[in-house]
């Protein structure tokens, strides 16, 4: 299938755009105007917590259900014909996976292959069980005696079935034990690594976003908060020094202009751009205050999910 991919201002190929969109249920409104695009390759993050609407948000994308208003593009084609085309050019797991219990790994996918039309033959089913790591013996096990883990990677290799450009998957390493969620979450990152797809993953664990995704959207109570690189969430740059006289050294640098984020234990946290430090030392040094330790303070998607949504505001509040 061949798609019409559409560029975005900044000439970065989408493969998704959406524009305004809004679903209510009845009074309660669970995407509420929601506007961001997700550029072509790569994997895109949507983090928020239980009920922020990320999978409202992706079951509208999906085509599972309909926006209340609000217009959404998939590959270049709005409109309900169009999704409905580019609909063949998306794989989705929402929630959880749901097969044959009686059948075996294997099986399960033929039956889907069918279902979904995908003429890609047996090669095609052996070829998506290696890639999930569920080749040999796993695929001849019947999906109610599969663990957790391989029950999410049978999920996500049904998603592949036809090769879409689109892979949309909705926390997927939920109840997976450690070994599980290192596994899925290689899985995913190789799965956009050649750039010819795009993969959308729901999450509400930072560090699952921070590890795997390019790109982050953060949703709170149905509501977009931010869109953007994952990189550019991390918390200002900032140093975090210890002297002789923390107290001393607080009244010091607040006076020769420095913000001190933050007293802790570990010292001072003041913000300082990188290659900058040194300044810090220099005025206190010309206090009579000296520096025990001076380095740069570790950055983090988890500050800056705290900054956008405004709870370390309401934690110390």
């Amino acid at each position: 299938m061949t798609n019409i991919v559409p560029a975005s201002l900044d000439g970065t190929a989408l493969a998704v755009s959406i524009s305004v969109l809004t679903k209510r249920f009845g009074r309660v409104t669970a995407v509420d105007g929601v506007s961001l695009d997700v550029p072509a390759g790569g994997v895109f993050g949507l983090l928020g917590p239980n009920g922020s609407g990320k999978t409202t948000l992706l079951s509208l994308v999906s085509g599972f259900i309909r926006p209340t208003d609000g217009t959404l593009t998939l590959f270049g084609r709005d409109g309900p014909a169009g999704q409905a085309q580019a609909l063949h050019n998306v794989g989705a797991l929402i929630e959880r996976p749901i097969f044959w219990p009686y059948l075996n790994c294997r099986d399960n996918l033929k039956c889907l292959q069918g279902v979904y039309g995908s003429d890609g033959g047996d090669a095609e089913i052996e070829d998506l069980l290696d890639a999930v790591n569920l080749g040999g013996d796993a695929a001849r096990r019947k999906f109610r005696a599969c663990s957790t883990g391989m029950k999410q990677r049978l999920g996500i290799a049904a998603t592949l079935l036809g090769d879409p450009s689109l892979l949309i998957l909705d926390e997927p390493t939920n109840g997976l034990d450690p070994v599980g969620i290192v596994e899925v979450r290689d899985l995913i990152r190789s799965l956009a690594a050649d750039g010819r797809r795009t993969v959308i993953l729901a999450s509400h664990l930072l560090n699952e976003v921070e590890q795997v995704c390019d790109r982050v959207a953060i949703l709170r109570r149905g509501k977009l908060l931010y869109c953007g690189p994952v990189a550019d969430m991390g918390a200002p740059a900032s140093a975090l020094v210890r002297t002789t006289d923390d107290e001393r050294a607080a009244t010091v640098l607040k006076d020769a202009g420095w913000e001190i984020r933050a007293r802790s234990a570990d010292g001072l946290e003041i913000a300082a751009i990188p290659g900058r430090e040194w300044e810090i030392s220099r005025d206190l040094a010309h206090a009579g205050v000296y520096v025990s330790q001076l380095r740069p303070a570790s950055t983090s998607l988890e500050a800056g999910f705290m900054e956008v949504t405004g709870e370390g505001q309401q934690a110390s509040a």
